[in-house]
């Protein structure tokens, strides 16, 4: 009895820290207030060290040459949900090469990084053409080149940058930039179709995950990355979305875009344009730093790309431009004929195909968190997009953060961000058919928060979950376990019926605590 009554005053003394704020519901705001709690505690510490590696991925397609690049860190304590291994997917930005996961533009640790360290593995794909092979450097970084002659380098066994001889410059100081009929340019960038970026995704994907059912993948498409990760989902399914600062597909943009009055983007003339992204476009998106620390920050962004090449016309449903596009790649000498067997219905139809919402997220869960000073997509815009989106996800939220902007510039707001992805829990398992369970937010159960208070320093919560054999539901078997012994000792007697009663009980508990864990964090209010 002694021994019983010592387990139980020490299970009743464990100290189960509960953090000082939540995410924010379906459609509100983080306010300041909550910001300030992140940013002075440490409610998700560093729990692990991680490794790094490149990877270059060869592949054919419309008779030309790609490399698909793909960053990823892999911790070497992986966080894990029910046996599997918690993966974020990281989509670059508009005008980044996915090293902006790894390193900001203040030169310090990137997004991805900060997940790795607390035990996520994240993968940040590179689309096609945005790796520079031809760096001295080998980070595929574009520093050494001119930002008015970067071009797109599509394959790795390209041995030289483009010449002016190969583009024509067309537009305001060298803004955009067209490639030269009968030039290998042209060919490269007419076989690079918007469905081409998705299969390079793809095979990243199918090389850094390897092994798809022991992993729990979240996309989070950055920017302009999630009008490719939105129609990733038809040849990659994920089991859910995170949002930061993330752009929607091509029709949800041109939905907004036309609720505005704007209805000329359809018929721009930017088929195979390279568009860059200088000094101006940076501006827009730093208008709240001093000149000194933007003209530093916009140094060290001259490593990326800075351009956004034939991705444009799908992201931005730019039908005229996809239409130029299709038939001029449809009419090329070196397409081969085997792509032309299925007809040219088809052939079309696979070019407008990835600016649409496809039907596997109808499977997935949804969340779209951004800033209230975002440049890039201000609430309206958010609000827009879910009215396209929303129909076709399983699930689908959006929350603000007060105060934050459009780019993780910062380890501030890489801290605010990370920590409030670390504050949900993803989806549990998967049903029978493959439907992933949506995710569960303990703030909109106030019953089952008092019952299962969250863990906030001991690494092993948030988007580690429920697990039972870490969480506090461990803790509660064993002070249920604790109690039964104590009362059996003071009764001095068998427990008899009160044994037979427990295990009749057992299967309720057990579908009740799995009903805890999978309730959903993006419920829409029915």
């Amino acid at each position: 009895m002694r021994s019983a009554w010592l387990a139980l005053l020490t299970l009743l003394t464990i100290s189960v820290g509960v953090a000082a704020w939540e995410i924010p519901p379906d459609n509100g705001t983080m306010g300041k207030d909550a910001v300030a709690a992140i940013l002075a505690a440490n409610d998700y510490p560093e729990t692990t060290s991680y490794r790094q590696i490149v990877e270059f991925i060869d592949f054919t397609a419309h008779g030309q040459d790609f490399t698909q690049v793909v960053i990823t860190l892999t911790p070497d304590r992986p966080r894990m949900r029910n046996g599997r291994k918690l993966v974020v997917v990281g989509a670059e930005p508009g005008s980044e090469y996915g090293m902006d996961f790894i390193s900001t533009v203040e030169g310090k640790e990137g997004p991805g990084v900060w997940l790795a360290k607390r035990g996520v593995t994240f993968v940040a794909l590179t689309r096609v053409g945005r790796w520079n092979f031809l760096a001295p450097t080998g980070d595929g970084s574009w520093a050494t080149v001119p930002i008015d002659q970067r071009m797109p380098i599509f394959s790795r066994m390209q041995k030289t940058h483009w010449q002016p001889s190969d583009y024509e410059v067309k537009g305001v100081s060298a803004v955009y930039r067209f490639p030269i009929k009968g030039t290998e340019l042209e060919k490269q960038m007419l076989a690079a179709t918007p469905a081409v970026f998705l299969e390079g995704y793809r095979r990243a994907l199918e090389s850094a995950v390897t092994d798809r059912r022991k992993s729990l993948v979240l996309f989070w498409g950055m920017s302009t990355g999630g009008a490719s990760l939105y129609p990733l989902a038809k040849l990659y399914a994920p089991d859910g979305y995170l949002g930061w600062g993330t752009s929607s597909t091509g029709l949800a943009y041109v939905n907004y875009r036309s609720s505005m009055g704007n209805l000329n983007d359809v018929y721009e003339h930017s088929a195979l344009r390279v568009r860059e992204r200088g000094l101006d476009d940076f501006e827009v998106y730093t208008k709240h730093v001093d000149a000194a620390t933007r003209a530093a920050w916009w140094k060290v962004a001259q490593k990326s790309p800075r351009f956004k090449s034939t991705e444009d016309a799908a992201m931005q449903f730019g039908s005229a431009a996809l239409t130029e596009h299709g038939l001029r790649l449809w009419h090329a000498g070196f397409l081969p004929p085997a792509e032309r067997k299925g007809g040219l219905a088809a052939f079309m139809q696979a070019m407008f195909e990835p600016s649409y919402p496809p039907a596997e997220l109808k499977k997935v869960a949804v969340l779209d968190l951004n800033g209230t000073e975002d440049e890039a997509l201000p609430p309206s815009n958010v609000d827009a997009n879910r009215t396209v989106m929303e129909p076709y996800a399983r699930k689908y939220r959006v929350g603000r953060i007060e105060g934050l902007h459009h780019y993780l510039f910062t380890q501030d707001s890489i801290k605010v961000v990370g920590s409030t992805w670390m504050h949900i829990r993803p989806p549990r398992t998967r049903s029978r058919d493959g439907e992933s369970r949506a995710w569960r937010n303990r703030s909109r159960d106030a019953a089952v928060a008092r019952q299962h208070p969250r863990g906030a320093d001991d690494g092993r919560d948030g988007f580690q979950g429920c697990d039972v054999r870490d969480g506090v539901h461990h803790r509660l078997q064993g002070f249920r376990k604790i109690q039964h012994r104590v009362s059996r000792a003071f009764s001095g007697g068998s427990a008899g019926e009160g044994d037979r009663a427990g295990r009749r009980a057992q299967p309720r508990r057990a579908r009740r605590d799995a009903d805890d864990c999978g309730q959903a964090v993006v419920r829409t209010g029915n």
